[in-house]
């Protein structure tokens, strides 16, 4: 672990500013991994409207992949 427990009022001052500093790219990050989820749950709800080996799924076959 990088943090301990806090036992003086400048370390918590210390983790305080850390998380600060960080906290933006935190929401960065998930805002990005949200769109990722987003993403992925789309084409599966895609991909159980084809049928498996008919031209339509071939076609989201191969865009998915791309």
């Amino acid at each position: 672990r990088t943090y301990v427990a806090i036992v003086s009022y400048q370390q918590r001052q210390s983790y305080e500013e850390d998380f600060k500093a960080e906290y933006g790219e935190y929401q960065n990050l998930l805002a990005r991994i949200e769109s990722i989820n987003t993403t992925f749950r789309r084409l599966e709800e895609q991909h159980k409207l084809v049928t498996p080996g008919s031209t339509a799924h071939q076609v989201k076959k191969e865009n998915t992949v791309k």
